[in-house]
């Protein structure tokens, strides 16, 4: 898939030929600095991208049905109810004028043929799921009422209220501390192995992929870069903006007050029309060749001799140890 911004001047190329595929019952982390377009493929699934954004080439398959081929009758059918999305602010996402409770009930009379009791019971054992404190009190609170943590639980309960079969995990747990986000990610979790749902989960917070996901997903400037199970990925990064990802992360063997270490650079003018003429992470990359600068940009394919699955797309990869 690619997808295109227009701007007053050029395109800004937000998603380069990105593939990815969601097995039943699967975490897939999505992960890349903020600007590789995560959010952008998230958005494009369920076709809500901002007016000005067009998906230039690809095809989205759920279940074997083109989306792209679907009319919006039959797409506001299976949003929220078949593919749900838990957006990145949970208090920006939820209307500040409608109580909790009746914006679960909405998603719920949208889909369902069932009396405005019957929502209402199905709304509160959404809420309850969720482990939130006094379900009754909660639904009748407004988004303004509860704090954070809640607003994001308030999310979720709305976006697994018909046990969607994907779930779009946008920054679940960002500005959420510790307790909190291992909450969120359990109750992620536990969507996962009790009702098999999907998840996609886009996130920049390594440490949060190694908790919870099954398949990793590493983009940037719009660009599939490697995907592999997640242990694999951890133990033995192929990609150097793979492995420079990990090693920004803090270690305990490293010494107390040293500081983080940082990739240098940034990511490269997605407007440029040089774009895809070599490869996107070159000025950053430590390992780079005379063919990374002569060549086109390496396409994401099979690694030789790896793990099936296993998809990289570099010149000159970091090598086993």
């Amino acid at each position: 898939m690619s997808i295109e911004y227009r701007t007053r001047e050029e395109p800004v190329r937000a998603v380069r030929g990105a593939s990815l595929t969601l097995e039943r019952g699967e975490i897939v982390a999505l992960v890349g600095e903020s600007g590789s377009g995560k959010t952008t493929l998230g958005l494009a699934i369920l076709r809500i991208l901002p007016r000005n954004a067009e998906q230039t080439t690809g095809t989205i398959h759920y279940e074997h049905r083109d989306l792209g081929e679907l009319d919006r009758n039959e797409l506001q059918r299976i949003r929220g109810d078949q593919i749900s999305m838990i957006f990145q602010d949970p208090i920006a996402g939820l209307n500040p004028i409608i109580t909790v409770g009746q914006q679960v009930e909405e998603v719920i009379t949208s889909h369902r043929d069932v009396s405005k009791q019957q929502a209402r019971e199905r709304a509160l054992e959404a809420l309850n799921a969720m482990q939130l404190p006094d379900p009754v009190r909660i639904a009748k609170s407004y988004p303004g009422e509860l704090s954070g943590g809640m607003c994001q639980r308030v999310m979720i309960a709305i976006a697994t209220a018909l046990d969607p079969q994907l779930l779009i995990a946008d920054e679940p747990t960002a500005s959420l501390d510790v307790t909190v986000q291992a909450q969120i990610l359990y109750e992620l979790e536990r969507l996962r192995d009790e009702r098999g749902t999907a998840i996609l989960l886009i996130t920049h917070d390594m440490g949060v992929v190694a908790q919870i996901a099954d398949r990793v997903a590493i983009i940037y400037a719009g660009k599939m870069m490697e995907v592999d199970d997640v242990i694999p990925l951890y133990r033995q990064p192929r990609h150097p903006y793979t492995w420079a990802l990990l090693d920004t992360l803090p270690r305990l063997d490293r010494r107390r007050r040293s500081r983080l270490r940082q990739i240098p650079g940034g990511l490269p003018d997605l407007t440029s029309e040089e774009i895809g003429e070599h490869c996107a992470y070159l000025s950053r990359c430590p390992k780079a060749l005379t063919q990374c600068r002569t060549d086109d940009e390496p396409k994401l394919s099979e690694v030789i001799g790896g793990r099936i699955g296993q998809r990289l797309a570099c010149y000159n990869p970091v090598l086993e140890v």
